[in-house]
C-alpha cells in the first residue's frame, strides 16, 4: 500500500496539492451522505473531484497502482455547509467591548439597535481581519461551505486564496431613494466580479421592514432576470408581522426613530411577511429563506409550493427570544431545511456541529438525527444551489470532506444519534477541500 502525504496549513497559505495523480481515501466509516454508510469505505479523489466511492478492496482491486491514505479507526463525512452566517461580524464579541455597549440586549429591537451601534463605532478597516478569522473558525470547525451575508463590501479582499465553497451575498437595504441607488451603484460594481474564488456573489435584500417595497421588487426583479442567488431574512420575529400586517410595535415606535426612518411609516404593507415577500416577487427557488420563525401553515405550504428553502438558525433564535421555528410542518411540506450559524452577534460559535448539538435538543421530537444531517450536508448545498458540487460524497462532487476521529466510533445503529451529539466540533481531524487538507496536523 502506498501513502501520500498531502500538504497542510491554514487557509491564507493553503494550496492544492501539487500532486495531480489519483489518490483513494479512506477510513473505518464513510458517510456518504445520500447513499448508506460503508464500513471500510473509500473515495478516488481525481484533480480535485470525486471519481469514484466504494468498498477500498473494490477501488483498490481496480485501481491497483493509485496511493492510498489511510485515516484509521475514524469517519469520512462532507464537510459541513453553514447556509446562513455573517463572517465579517467575526471579532463582534470584542467590538461590542470597544464600543461601550455593555448591557444585554432586553429584545429583538434592541440587539437590532446595539449591532448599529457597534457597526458604526468600529472602523472600517478591522472588518477584512474579522472575516478572515470568520473563514478559519468554519474551516476549523468541519465546514467547507457557506452562504456568507457581507455588508461592507471592501472587505471582500478577506476572501481571495480561502478554500470555502459557497455563497457570497452582498447585503442591500435601505428606504431613501438618493441612498438605494447609490448602495446598487456599489453593488453593481462587485457583482461584475461574478465570484471570488470557489464563492459566487449573489444579493441579500436584507428584510422585508428594512428595504423599501421598490428596492425589494427591483431586486427580486434582477435575481429572477439574472439567475442571481438571493438570501433574505424573513418571518423572524413576532415584531417584523406585527409591523408589516398592521404597522404597530417596537419596531414603529424603537427602530425606525432609532434610525431616522419616521417618514417612511406610511409605507406599512398590511401583509404578513410571505404574503408581502410573494407580492413583491420574492418566493422564487432561487431566494434562500433566512429564519422562518413566525410562519402559519399556509405560509409553510406557500413556501413549499414556490419551492424556497430556508436556513434555519436554531441558536440565534433562542438567544434573540424570537421563537421557534415549525420545523416539523415543514418537513411535512417538503421543504428544503439547511441550518446557519448566524453570527458571533447572536451566536456563540461558528461551528455547524454545535448549532447541530443545540438543534437535536432544541427540536427534540420534531426532526430525527438523520434528517439533521441532511440540513447541515445536502440540505445546505440545495438552498445554496450548489448540490452537484458539495453536501455529498458523489462522483463529479468536489473532493470536500473531513475526518473525524473520535476516542472510540460508535456501533453502526448509533452514527446519527452519536453525530448530533455535543463535541462532534472537537474531532475534526482534517477537512479536505478540492481535494487539498487545509488544516493543520492534529494529534
Amino acid at each position: 500500500m502506498t501513502f501520500v502525504r498531502v500538504p497542510l496549513g491554514l487557509h491564507k497559505s493553503c494550496k492544492k496539492s501539487l500532486l495531480t495523480m489519483p489518490c483513494i481515501y479512506t477510513a473505518k466509516y464513510l458517510l456518504p451522505g445520500n447513499a448508506p454508510l460503508i464500513v471500510g469505505g473509500a473515495l478516488l479523489d481525481l484533480d480535485g473531484r470525486i471519481s469514484e466511492v466504494a468498498p477500498l478492496p473494490q477501488l483498490r482491486r481496480a485501481h491497483p497502482g493509485v496511493g492510498i491514505i489511510d485515516f484509521g479507526e475514524a469517519l469520512m463525512l462532507p464537510a459541513l455547509v453553514n447556509a446562513h452566517t455573517h463572517l465579517e461580524l467575526t471579532d463582534y464579541p470584542r467590538w461590542v467591548e470597544l464600543a461601550g455597549c455593555h448591557q444585554n440586549p432586553a429584545s429583538f429591537v434592541e440587539w437590532i439597535e446595539q449591532v448599529i451601534r457597534v457597526k458604526h463605532a468600529v472602523p472600517q478597516e478591522n472588518y477584512p481581519g474579522s472575516l478572515g478569522r470568520g473563514i478559519d473558525l468554519c474551516l476549523q470547525a468541519g465546514t467547507g461551505t457557506v452562504g456568507d451575508i457581507l455588508s461592507y463590501l471592501p472587505a471582500r479582499k478577506a476572501y481571495h486564496g480561502c478554500p470555502l465553497r459557497g455563497r457570497i451575498y452582498l447585503e442591500a437595504l435601505g428606504q431613501d431613494e438618493k441612498f438605494i441607488a447609490e448602495a446598487l451603484a456599489r453593488i453593481d460594481s462587485v457583482l461584475g466580479e461574478k465570484s471570488i474564488g470557489a464563492l459566487e456573489l449573489g444579493v441579500s435584500p436584507h428584510s422585508p421592514y428594512t428595504v423599501s417595497s421598490e428596492y425589494l421588487a427591483q431586486l427580486f426583479a434582477r435575481c429572477r432576470a439574472e439567475q442571481l442567488s438571493c438570501a433574505t431574512h424573513v418571518a423572524e420575529s413576532s415584531a417584523e408581522i406585527d409591523f408589516l400586517l398592521e404597522g404597530k410595535g417596537v419596531i414603529r415606535d424603537q427602530l425606525y426613530p432609532f434610525v431616522g426612518w419616521q417618514e417612511y411609516l406610511g409605507r406599512v404593507p398590511r401583509q404578513r411577511s410571505i404574503a408581502y415577500l410573494h407580492s413583491l416577487g420574492g418566493l422564487q427557488s432561487h431566494n434562500l429563506l433566512v429564519h422562518g420563525v413566525q410562519l402559519t401553515q399556509g405560509e409553510v405550504d406557500q413556501i413549499a409550493a414556490a419551492g424556497c428553502s430556508v436556513a434555519l438558525c436554531p441558536r440565534s433564535n433562542a438567544r434573540l427570544d424570537v421563537g421557534k421555528a415549525p420545523v416539523e410542518a415543514l418537513l411535512r411540506a417538503g421543504v428544503n431545511l439547511a441550518l446557519g450559524t448566524d453570527s458571533l452577534a447572536s451566536c456563540d460559535s461558528l461551528s455547524i456541529w454545535d448549532e447541530l448539538a443545540f438543534a437535536a435538543n432544541w427540536f427534540a421530537g420534531q426532526v430525527d438525527a438523520p434528517a439533521l444531517i441532511r440540513m447541515a450536508t445536502s440540505g445546505g448545498a440545495a438552498a445554496l444551489g450548489l448540490s452537484q458540487t458539495v453536501g455529498n460524497l458523489q462522483p463529479g462532487a468536489d473532493t470536500g470532506f473531513q475526518v473525524l476521529r473520535p476516542a472510540s466510533l460508535p456501533a453502526t445503529g448509533d452514527l446519527y444519534d452519536f453525530l448530533v451529539a455535543p463535541g462532534r466540533g472537537d474531532e475534526v481531524a482534517q477537512l479536505y477541500l478540492g481535494g487539498a487538507a487545509v488544516l493543520p496536523d492534529r494529534p
